[in-house]
């Protein structure tokens, strides 16, 4: 249906100033925003959805999810045997239904909570391209997705045993890039180093795994394939592989080193800040987190890293981008609002500054900025709505609502919820 969303207040998202404008009424028409005018009498052919009293603004981008699990702590996600019974069971046509299932919740979680683009940046046997297919078709209520497949990376790099594929050759990578082009996928993710759970050495996490020649060959023929190429980067020196080798995100990110910097503006690439896989494993308890002392040193190491190299990349000018890493422990599917107030409370970022980047800077930075990111007319019907003002409160981005996406109207949305991590990351707020 044609519907106006009436009387609402509207931050459009198109810049980072504090710009509410009050009662105003927004038209969807086949999907896209036909107009924005001030509040009236309702044009003909157009259904009236009473808004009055709610804030509006662009529907989330989350930039950075893996859909397979909940956030729910477990250790089955860290390696091991655990890990490997569950490829094992993916595997099986049991498996892949159950895996399609948890995949399509995941999506659905963060529709739910005002997420309207995902950038899935790997996911097991290619269930994120499946999904993606069944939301475009119309089959499937869900986010707008772009989607990676699995990661690639080398044998023992992040990922590997679990969401990536690997290989040495600089040949077989560039092999692997085909094979994702073949896939249908929109983007190539790549590991560049270790992570968190997978550091060997207390004060070393992000390990480098890839190198240069390796990173340079996956990135040349993504480039030529027409794809950007997006980097798990924990470790300074892996930034600088990674820019080196000609990634266009670095993911997660690090300290910046002025040659860091140099390289950023050469390439243009953006640096995508993920508060929120490392400040609970840092912060929380371990025996709340499952996690050991050892891992909870490596994940401060990586948190102030991520929050140091954003505040580096913002200072130099640099697009910086935010994400949630969904599925780690304790990152639920539902929580990109809680991103983006770690964003503004531990980087230093107005409110304001903090929606316009999890708004259009993500989708410039996904290149998807002419299609959404912001409530402008002619772009797609991508919106959240509020019963307070998010300006004022980052934490009203809890509870949206209304979520619309692509012109599709939830009208009651609600994520099912793990009450126990919702409990131990509000001590995080």
């Amino acid at each position: 249906m044609d519907y106006v969303l009436s009387n609402c207040n509207l931050f459009d998202g198109t810049s980072d100033e504090e710009n509410l404008r009050e009662g105003v009424d927004i038209y969807v028409r086949d999907g896209s925003i036909a107009a924005i005018t001030d509040h009236g009498e309702v044009e003909p052919g157009f259904q009236r959805i009473d808004c009055a009293g709610k804030y509006a603004i662009p529907g989330l981008i989350n930039l950075h999810v893996h859909l397979f699990g909940t956030g729910k702590p477990s250790k089955a996600l860290s390696g091991g045997g655990g890990a490997q019974m569950l490829i094992k069971i993916t595997k099986t046509a049991l498996g892949a239904k159950v895996l399609d299932s948890m995949v399509k919740s995941g999506a659905q979680a963060q529709l739910a909570s005002g997420v309207t683009t995902v950038r899935a940046v790997g996911d097991f046997h290619w269930s994120d391209v499946r999904l993606r297919d069944r939301i475009n078709a119309g089959a499937v209520r869900g986010p707008r997705l772009l989607v990676s497949g699995p990661a690639i990376t080398v044998p023992g790099g992040h990922g590997d045993g679990t969401f990536a594929q690997t290989a040495t050759d600089p040949e077989e990578l560039r092999a692997l890039v085909r094979s994702h082009k073949e896939h249908g996928v929109d983007f190539i993710k790549i590991c560049v180093t270790g992570g968190v759970m997978d550091a060997k050495v207390k004060g070393e996490p992000g390990e480098l795994k890839m190198s240069l020649e390796q990173t340079a060959a996956v990135c040349d023929e993504a480039h030529k394939l027409g794809f950007y190429v997006a980097s798990h980067t924990e470790s300074t020196e892996g930034v600088r592989v990674a820019l080196s080798g000609g990634v266009d995100t670095v993911e997660h990110g690090a300290p910046a080193t002025p040659e860091i910097i140099e390289l950023y503006k050469q390439t243009g690439s953006a640096d995508i800040c993920t508060i929120s896989p490392a400040i609970p494993l840092c912060k929380l308890d371990p025996s709340v987190t499952l996690m050991n002392e050892f891992t909870q040193f490596n994940a401060n190491v990586v948190f102030e890293g991520i929050v140091q190299g954003a505040r580096d990349a913002l200072d130099a000018g640099i697009s910086v981008g935010l994400g949630t890493d969904s599925s780690c422990p304790f990152v639920t599917q539902y929580d990109m609002w809680r991103e983006v107030c770690y964003f503004a409370k531990h980087v230093g970022v107005s409110p304001a500054y903090a929606l316009h980047t999890a708004t259009l800077l993500n989708a410039r930075i996904a290149g998807i900025a002419e299609e959404t990111g912001s409530v402008e007319a002619g772009k797609c019907a991508d919106i959240a709505l509020y019963d307070a003002n998010p300006l004022e409160d980052l934490t009203v981005l809890r509870t949206p609502s209304m979520v619309v996406s692509r012109g599709l109207l939830v009208e009651h949305p609600a994520a099912k919820r793990l009450t126990m991590v919702d409990a131990e990351l509000d001590k995080l707020l």
